[in-house]
């Protein structure tokens, strides 16, 4: 992207020195197992109901075929089948009771990436609504009231968007109800009160964790910051990734046609200030479409690393497109990897023969003024769009539709208003909403 000489089938750009070519788990419900401190008034409810200090184990019933429920049950402990359990005298399956022992102290799910089935007791003691574990944090439940378990409420998980799931907030079970929070697979015992299933959440959109996706479907640009550090750009490109954090913007920067006779200050701290922002810096070489030599080219790589070691990759101007030179463009590709600069983008500025797909990680394939149509894009449908990119430029207003369109068969899509001697001095005055419909 510099100014050149006409090359067919080559389109041209420019940069700001030089301008480029064209080629939860366990609630564990209530304050504990049995019901909160619910009433029956049926046989087995008279007295202390197992599973809980002043709870019958049942609704006003027997809770069980001989009234074992209260009456003469003993308190029952943690989980294990006892009376006023789990398919026992006081409700199947049920949670509940004041300060009673909810279980042993329950892990919420064997560390569970966003709520993988977990058990959230199984004996007595009081336990704990889950260890810190994936589907939720810090879970404190006691089994009993307000309980803020793994899956329970206020609890984050880290397997869906964070989602907090509603598994214990002030969840009272009384006698054999089965109390079913949202939020993922897995179970906790409550205790001989019966039993709650708590979900520990199976993950959701943009987690960090493995029970949720963290894919993005937004595309990305890769920007030609031909100018200056101390330009106005370098902030406003920082400005616009931050508040569109899933688009991934790549900027190509150019100290003086490739890296320079040494290392620029500015430079380095203005690639870290782009590099804060989670944009990609890559850096600039003029391959002269096949002509440079590559030992020329290998030096300028080394320098490039040496002089800004975090540089993330490489890009190559004035790419050729003709079959011939792949093997000189894939020397060129694998010596930028072994050096760590591991994303490396060719501008032939037009279309290429599919023996360069895979050569170079990212070619820019339409280098023009004006947006190219939608069917000569459509052409390479049959490749992933990681492989293309276009960098149109004299785009007078920001065009959507085409930024919509283009994304199904390219990744990288660049606009800009400035124009011919060099479109590159500058970043598109509609940046921002270049980055809303990338994302």
């Amino acid at each position: 992207m510099r100014n050149r000489v006409v090359v067919p089938a080559v389109l041209f750009c420019g940069l700001s020195f030089v301008w480029s070519c064209a080629q939860p788990v366990s609630v564990s419900g209530s304050d504990g197992t049995g019901g909160s401190t619910g009433q029956s008034s049926g046989k087995g409810g008279s007295t202390t109901g197992s599973g809980g200090s002043s709870a019958s184990g049942g609704s006003p019933a027997t809770g069980g075929s001989t009234g074992q429920g209260g009456s003469v049950a003993p308190p029952a402990t943690g989980g294990s089948t006892a009376t006023g359990g789990s398919h026992a005298t006081g409700g199947a399956t049920a949670t509940g009771g004041s300060p009673a022992t909810g279980g042993a102290p329950a892990t919420g799910g064997a560390p569970a990436t966003g709520g993988a089935p977990a058990t959230g007791g199984s004996t007595a003691g009081t336990g704990l609504g889950g260890s810190p574990a994936t589907g939720g944090t810090s879970g404190t439940s006691t089994g009993g009231r307000a309980g803020h378990g793994t899956g329970g409420s206020t609890g984050t998980s880290t397997g869906g968007s964070t989602g907090t799931s509603t598994g214990g907030s002030t969840v009272t079970s009384t006698g054999g109800s089965t109390v079913t929070p949202t939020g993922g697979t897995g179970t906790s015992t409550g205790g001989a009160g019966g039993q709650v299933t708590a979900t520990g959440g199976t993950g959701g959109s943009s987690s960090t964790g493995s029970g949720g996706s963290t894919s993005s479907t937004a595309a990305g640009t890769i920007v030609p910051l031909y100018t200056d550090p101390s330009d106005s750009s370098w902030n406003a490109i920082v400005t616009a990734a931050v508040a569109h954090p899933t688009v991934h913007v790549v900027a190509i920067v150019n100290p003086s046609d490739g890296p320079g006779s040494s290392k620029s200050s500015a430079y380095t701290s203005g690639i870290a200030a782009l590099q804060a922002a989670h944009i990609e810096v890559i850096g600039y070489i003029a391959t002269g479409y096949g002509s440079n030599s590559i030992a020329s080219m290998e030096s300028q790589m080394d320098q490039w690393k040496s002089f800004y070691p975090t540089l993330q990759g490489i890009f190559f101007d004035e790419q050729s497109n003709s079959t011939s030179d792949v093997a000189h463009y894939q020397t060129l590709s694998q010596y930028a990897k072994s050096k760590g600069l591991t994303h490396t983008v060719g501008n032939p500025g037009t279309d290429v023969p599919a023996a360069y797909i895979g050569v170079i990680d990212t070619m820019l394939i339409y280098e023009s003024n004006g947006v190219p149509s939608i069917s000569s894009l459509s052409q390479w449908s049959a490749y992933a769009p990681s492989n293309f990119g276009v960098i149109p430029y004299a785009v007078s207003s920001m065009n959507t539709t085409f930024v919509q369109q283009a994304r199904k068969y390219v990744e990288y899509i660049y606009l800009t208003n400035d124009d011919l001697p060099n479109p590159w001095d500058s970043l598109t005055s509609y940046f921002s909403a270049l980055m809303t419909a990338l994302e």
